[in-house]
């Protein structure tokens, strides 16, 4: 075992829970799929450093539980699109893949800041939509989106731990959250309402995730990585340098 996991984040619990399908953001009557943990999945990530990290954590999730991360996208039985709101350009392309997806027939998972800041966009009514906190359960997301259903799981709860499984695009580079979402109130930012309220992880849980990494023999580098790293702390009484 890794001993004793730490606190990673201080917030609220997720009150979403499994449960029956309805209750768990799932549409759709369901269709015969692929056994699940067998199907080969393309990870296509826009934006920041820190949904780099996320898109690594989601891959190391799905090929942790027997999924197949595949560099050709026509080789993939599903597409994960993890997304970034904070330029235009980025979305455009974002909302151009998902068409081509929709015209190759691929179930899409969409995840990231702009199902979670604009989950009615235009572009996105028949894709699963994964939000910024949920990406600790992008399995599910994925078993049921090839199952022929619609997955919405959006709601905010308390953060995914660090000590996730990793599939790094870089092998060499540890890329690390120290929070997210930040202190700000900018009404043109699209970022804040998809990450809100500054929520920073503890330092523990962030020095023993730098540890792991390094301690696996390939990392050379490791990234820090936030929405507003200046304002890392500030809520849960803390500082950098820790």
């Amino acid at each position: 075992g890794r001993g004793r996991q730490p606190q990673h984040f201080k917030g609220s619990s997720d009150s979403a829970g499994l449960g029956k399908a309805e209750d768990r953001g799932i549409d759709g009557s369901g269709a015969p799929g692929v056994i699940p943990g067998t199907a080969s999945v393309w990870v296509k990530t826009f934006g920041c450093s820190h949904n780099q990290s996320d898109s690594e954590y989601m891959a190391g999730q799905l090929e942790a539980y027997g999924y197949r991360i595949v560099s050709n996208s026509n080789d993939a039985d599903l597409w994960l699109v993890n997304t970034c709101t904070v330029k235009n350009p980025s979305e455009t392309a974002m909302v151009n893949i998902v068409n081509k997806g929709r015209e190759l027939e691929k179930p899409m998972v969409v995840a990231g800041c702009v199902p979670q800041g604009e989950k009615n966009i235009k572009g996105l009514e028949k894709a699963s939509l994964l939000g910024v906190a949920q990406i600790d359960r992008v399995v599910e997301a994925v078993e049921e989106t090839l199952q022929g259903n619609t997955v919405r799981l959006l709601e905010k709860k308390e953060l995914p731990r660090l000590d996730l499984p990793k599939v790094r695009r870089n092998k060499h580079i540890e890329i690390i959250p120290l929070s997210t979402g930040c202190l700000g109130n900018c009404t043109y930012c699209k970022t804040k309402h998809a990450r809100g309220e500054l929520g920073s992880y503890d330092p523990e849980a962030i020095v023993f995730r730098a540890k792991s990494a390094v301690l696996e023999g390939q990392v050379r580098e490791i990234w820090l990585s936030s929405e507003d790293t200046g304002a890392y702390g500030r809520d849960i009484g803390v500082n950098l340098p820790f």
